[in-house]
């Protein structure tokens, strides 16, 4: 049986505690929260289903600087979708074993989905868990629309009236570290390696908060938490510590029952940890992780309490996004190295700056491009999409100042723009803060932040 330390556990309570504290408040003073009961605005129905997306042997693998090519197979790589309907309204939520898709075949995705099934785009959440051992989208990305419109079909055909619905949180500290440091030199250095000398301290804090909304008639979890899916390497297709989380939790509550994981911002959150010399990546690492990380959804499934879901809905907005910026002293420098040694010029560093890099942002720095913000509303719950690899401290600040307690920011959801950084991050270097991943403006994340606070305020007063 899966359980966990006494001090995981104390942590877990006081953070169920404080937030039912919080549930009380948001029902009045000696106010019961009731459950999902029917209600004016209709019963909630809710459906799942999961498809097999792994593609055949020999696709390119995305993640690293090197070319990989697929060679077998360690677990599948799945589409899953949760869709929830009251009412007129109905939401999906699509997860996809993939490293990240890009806005224009994320838009066509949606588009199928929109076509077939009626659900308006701006209410399908479609979210890339990020694993390195998935395969390159773009070479899957004619079979993309009509897998993950099936999924959704077949989860609109599972649908069923719910009840009740609980939400419960914990705290996990066991699993992810912040992966940039700041060095004796000064420098700040993404991943410097474990037991390194130079270390002075990591900069920042992850988010240790994990997430368990349970449908019960369903049965299904939507599960969230802040952590890179890069635990493996190698050349064969696996979704990661999500899979092993997913398969530990059905070996508990049973075969019937289904998670859907949203990962959580974590571009600067990873599962190493320096102080310990002796982990290492692969299959049986991240399997370790995703039992853990299932020890805490337990808990939290367990442990959760019911919230009201008397309305759901959805919000999308396109935000233009200036690009970066690239100081002249800089670009002369790239020019001169490319000039010098095309091929070294080109090829990507990691917590240096790639010259090739600097002059292909140079050449489009004065355009825009368009980032979508979506936002949902699960009766008191509030979730935001952002297309990036996005910083625990931003997310951190959209959590602290939405209108709904809790608020799950996710990271990857309806495109992939890169690197979004905490401003400090641009300044401070290592492989996140560099132009070859950070590629967008610095008031980036305050514009994003700015849009979902006001899609989550227009969800919560109903405009």
């Amino acid at each position: 049986m899966l359980s966990l330390t006494n001090k995981h556990l104390c942590l877990a309570c006081k953070h169920l505690c404080l937030a039912w504290i919080g549930l009380m408040a948001f029902c009045g003073a000696g106010g019961f929260i009731s459950p999902a009961w029917p209600s004016d605005a209709g019963t909630l129905r809710v459906g799942y289903a999961d498809l097999d997306i792994t593609p055949e042997l020999g696709h390119t693998m995305p993640g690293y600087f090197e070319e990989r090519r697929a060679t077998g197979v360690l677990d599948p790589l799945r589409a899953k979708a949760l869709v929830l309907t009251q009412g007129g309204t109905t939401l999906a939520i699509v997860a996809l074993d993939l490293i990240s898709i890009e806005k224009p075949i994320a838009d066509e995705i949606r588009g199928a989905v929109s076509q077939k099934t009626g659900i308006p785009t701006e209410r399908i959440f479609l979210h890339a868990t990020h694993t390195h051992t998935g395969a390159t989208v773009s070479e899957i990305k004619d079979q993309l629309p009509g897998q993950v419109t099936e999924v959704v079909q077949q989860a609109l055909e599972k649908r069923v009236e719910e009840f009740q619905v609980t939400l419960g949180t914990c705290e996990e500290h066991r699993i992810a570290f912040i992966r940039r440091y700041l060095m004796k030199d000064g420098t700040v250095r993404t991943n410097p390696g474990r037991g390194n000398p130079n270390i002075v301290r990591p900069i920042g804090k992850i988010d240790p908060t994990v997430y368990a909304i349970t449908f019960s008639q369903a049965k299904t979890i939507l599960a969230s938490y802040g952590l890179h899916l890069d635990c493996i390497g190698g050349t064969q297709y696996s979704a990661d510590y999500p899979y092993h989380m997913t398969e530990a939790v059905k070996k508990e509550l049973g075969g019937d029952w289904n998670v859907i994981y949203l990962n959580a911002c974590c571009g600067n959150v990873n599962h190493i940890n320096i102080n310990n010399p002796n982990q290492r990546s692969g299959y049986e690492e991240s399997r370790s992780i995703g039992q853990r990380l299932a020890e805490s959804v337990l808990w939290a499934h367990r442990n959760g309490m019911a919230i009201p879901v008397d309305t759901i809905g959805a919000k999308a907005e396109s935000v233009p996004t200036p690009a970066r910026r690239i100081p002249e002293d800089l670009l002369k420098w790239a020019q001169e190295q490319m000039a010098a040694d095309p091929t070294a010029a080109s090829q990507r560093q990691f917590n240096e700056e790639t010259p090739s890099r600097i002059i292909e942002l140079a050449q489009v720095q004065d355009t825009l491009r368009t980032a979508e913000i979506i936002a949902l509303r699960v009766g008191p719950v509030g979730i935001v999409g952002l297309p990036a690899e996005t910083f625990v401290e931003v997310g951190q600040d959209i959590k602290i100042h939405s209108p709904f307690d809790p608020t799950l920011v996710i990271g990857l959801t309806g495109g992939s723009m890169g690197y979004l950084p905490h401003p400090r991050g641009y300044d401070e270097g290592g492989y996140e803060g560099t132009i070859a991943s950070a590629r967008n403006a610095r008031e980036t994340g305050i514009l994003w932040s700015d849009t979902a606070f006001r899609l989550l305020r227009e969800l919560l007063s109903g405009e």
